[in-house]
Order: C-alpha cells, then sequence, then structure tokens
C-alpha cells in the first residue's frame, strides 16, 4: 500500500479536507501496515534495541552488503566484526583487526594473510603463519593459493608493491589493489602459469626495504 495523506484542505475550516473519520482511517491504514511490516499486526518487534543493535529473528530476511571494489570499504577498525562483500574480487570479506580480511571459497584456494611492520625505512617485518622472523625476510607463495598482504599500519609512507624485480614494474597477475594507497591491504591470487616465478615486494618509496617471493 503507498502512504496515504490526511487531506487537510486548502485552508483553515474551509471544508474541502478529508473527514475526521476519513482521516483516522487513512491513519489507521498506514500504522496497520507498519505493524504488519515490522511486527505481528498488534505489536512491533525490537528490531533495534536500546544499545542500538540490529536484532531479526524472524521471516526470509534480506540485507545487501555490496561494494564495488575493496577501496570501497568503510574502515575495518571502526566497522568491526561487519562483513561485505567486494563486486570487483568476487570476494566475502569480514572486518577484524583493522583490515579486511577475504574468506576461503571456491575460487581463491587456502588463504594465508601476513601483516607487514617497518623498521625505520630500512626493512619490512612480517608476522603470520609461518612467517620468518627478522628484516625483509624471503617468501615462498604457491600456485592457487591466496595471500593477504596487510600494509595498513604503514601505507602512509611504506607503500607495498609486488614487483617483477628490484626496482622492477608492479606485478599484475592476479594481484589486487597492488601499490594500495588507501586501504593498504593487497591480495596476490598466485596463477597456474605465471609469467614470473621469482618476483618481490617492496616499497615504493625506500628501495631497501625489499624481499624475494619465489612462487613453486
Amino acid at each position: 500500500m503507498a502512504k496515504q495523506t490526511v487531506g487537510i484542505g486548502s485552508s483553515a475550516n474551509d471544508g474541502s479536507g478529508d473527514t475526521l473519520r476519513v482521516g483516522a482511517d487513512k491513519i489507521n491504514d498506514n500504522f496497520n501496515e507498519i505493524y504488519d511490516a515490522l511486527g505481528d499486526g498488534t505489536d512491533l518487534t525490537d528490531i533495534i534495541d536500546s544499545n542500538g543493535v540490529l536484532d531479526v529473528r524472524t521471516g526470509a530476511n534480506k540485507i545487501v552488503f555490496y561494494y564495488g571494489a575493496l577501496t570501497d570499504l568503510p574502515s575495518a577498525s571502526t566497522y568491526h566484526g561487519a562483513v561485505a562483500h567486494v563486486h570487483a574480487t568476487g570476494g566475502l570479506y569480514f572486518a577484524h583487526g583493522g583490515a579486511w580480511i577475504r574468506l576461503n571459497d571456491e575460487t581463491t584456494g587456502p588463504v594465508t594473510k601476513y601483516t607487514a611492520g617497518v623498521v625505520g625505512s630500512s626493512a619490512y617485518t612480517f608476522t603470520g603463519p609461518g612467517a620468518t622472523a627478522g628484516n625483509n625476510p624471503n617468501f615462498t607463495f604457491y600456485k592457487g593459493h591466496t595471500y593477504l598482504i596487510d600494509n595498513t599500519a604503514n601505507v602512509g609512507s611504506h607503500p607495498l608493491q609486488i614487483r617483477t624485480s628490484n626496482g622492477g614494474s608492479a606485478f599484475t597477475t592476479g594481484v589486487t589493489d597492488n601499490y594500495n594507497s588507501t586501504t593498504g591491504l593487497t591480495q596476490f591470487i598466485v596463477p597456474h602459469e605465471p609469467s614470473d616465478t621469482t618476483l618481490v615486494y617492496q616499497c615504493t618509496n625506500h628501495s631497501s626495504m625489499v624481499g624475494n617471493i619465489t612462487i613453486v
């Protein structure tokens, strides 16, 4: 039903508006539709509680979490725990630890995340599964696997880019948001037939911040 508006006439007491009964009937119809849609017809369901928490327990609910690209995502720190679909990558992400993390699916294969740190302007360090301690560690990436490099804490001064060689051009095959100066999150879905099997990660501002990536 479209919203029904009570006719109030052209001016006060000109007799051209709805009668009291007709106006009250429109108001009742409007409220009945709201109570049917957001409740059981008699009482409203507590969809949003006093703490601002969305609580919908019945019905086939539909909430779209659509973003065109990774750069369109809101702050992962502000919206910790949120989920989002990114159309450009076809992936579903959740916000945790200040970063958007892609969920594993049949298009990505196993997913591994590394978080980058820095030592001044001379080296990167990394934490994550199997990460080697020390400065500018080398990595072995596997074909068909997905790797997330979270450089959000350092992206302003030390943007990280996956390159074909030390000082070389950006490697783009399978790489999403390489050298992302906004989010700092780089995704690399390693192709099965890469044009290069020896790559590097490197800071675009400081050439000494560089390490090897071997694809096997």
